[in-house]
């Protein structure tokens, strides 16, 4: 199977459907993990490993809720050349917005849609093809709108803009767009009522992690990491009263911040009730938070509940990746004996990746 791509990937969020019957734009509705619809799939598309996303509105549409931290940096497509709105007309200006670019079309009204699904589509995909796209699971249609779209697919659609008006549907199907199964049986079920909305989202509730953030560390560069037999270095470690979360990236400003490609450890977890227990193990009253180099010190949380679950914190979605294990060097940082007392079951605290972007706040802003 080949699969070079000689076009830059692009992604395309069709945000300007409108639901009547739904009371409100579809773009600006909260997914239960905490972030409006439209935002959703604009990161989702990010984290598929798309260069530039692009928002399709319709004509005059406000930017959908959610867009205001990177409002100056937003990319907006609007209806093309005055053309009644519609998926084919929105589509077509989005891929105008940047030329030469082959493109990820998602409509955001998909609350089942997640980023393993665009990983498919994008594996799948054959040198050549104009089109490819999920078939539908009740008719075997294509499903036009969670679809690739290559760069000379543009003429192709702009032909049919001004001709008769068709359907997308039947677009891809004469120009034999090939059609795989969906991974996922409700990952393209659109919500168009609210009945539909509720069935859409029933599985996608995230259970919220109740905890108190009382510290949180950054630091620029790592002291340990990559070290050994070398010693450690000194970059300083910071506490910050909160700090920007960055969805596939991790803490801005973190040595971190966006270190490989779903890196595991985005953000770290640590429990304050672990840290009290080290400096009363090893009679270190004062012994700071900063000296364990994890970024968020919480109390109240059991961190091993996370491990291979998303979950919400402060409005933010997470997901648990795994234990945050002690290496030798603790003995060094803290004293000896205390890698050996953090190898106890998260005692070295929970790494997770960052799913959605938001701003983490300490207790004490928080309230």
């Amino acid at each position: 199977m080949e699969n070079s791509r000689k076009f830059p990937l692009c992604g395309l969020v069709l945000a300007g459907g409108r639901s009547i019957r739904m009371g409100q734009d579809k773009a600006s509705m909260v997914h239960p993990d905490g972030r409006p619809l439209a935002r959703r799939a604009w990161e989702i598309l990010h984290a598929a490993g798309c260069k530039a996303v692009v928002l399709s509105l319709r004509d005059k549409q406000p930017i959908p809720l959610g867009f205001e931290d990177v409002a100056s940096s937003l990319v907006v497509a609007r209806d093309a050349d005055g053309i009644k709105s519609g998926p084919l007309t929105g589509i077509v200006s989005g891929m105008r917005a940047i030329p030469g670019a082959d493109w990820l079309v998602t409509a955001c009204d998909l609350p089942g849609l997640e980023v393993g699904i665009l990983d498919h589509l994008l594996d799948s995909r054959l040198d050549g093809e104009s089109f490819l796209a999920y078939g539908s699971a009740s008719n075997s249609q294509p499903e036009p709108l969670c679809a690739y779209y290559s760069a000379n697919a543009l003429e192709l659609l702009e032909n049919e803009i001004n001709g008769e008006s068709r359907s997308l549907r039947t677009i891809l199907r004469e120009h034999q767009c090939r059609l795989l199964e969906s991974p996922t049986a409700t990952a393209l079920d659109n919500s168009n009522t609210p009945e539909e909305w509720a069935a859409a989202t029933a599985s996608a509730q995230i259970p919220e992690m109740q905890a108190e953030l009382l510290e949180i560390w950054i630091s620029p560069g790592n002291n340990f990491r990559g070290r050994h037999e070398l010693g450690q270095l000194h970059h300083p470690v910071e506490s910050v009263l909160e700090v920007q979360c960055i969805a596939g990236q991790g803490l801005r400003g973190d040595r971190y911040f966006g270190y490989k490609e779903d890196y595991k450890g985005q953000v770290s977890f640590f429990q304050a009730e672990t840290l009290a227990c080290i400096r009363e193990r090893f009679a270190l009253p004062d012994l700071s938070a900063g000296t364990l180099r994890r970024n968020l010190i919480v109390r109240g949380a059991s961190l091993s509940e996370w491990v291979g679950r998303k979950f919400l914190y402060q409005g933010i979605v997470f997901e648990g990746s795994e234990e945050c294990k002690p290496c030798y060097w603790m003995d060094q940082a803290v004293a000896a004996g205390a890698e050996e007392f953090l190898k106890k079951p998260f005692h070295g605290g929970l790494r997770a990746r960052i799913l959605s972007s938001g701003t983490l706040k300490t207790n004490h802003l928080s309230h």
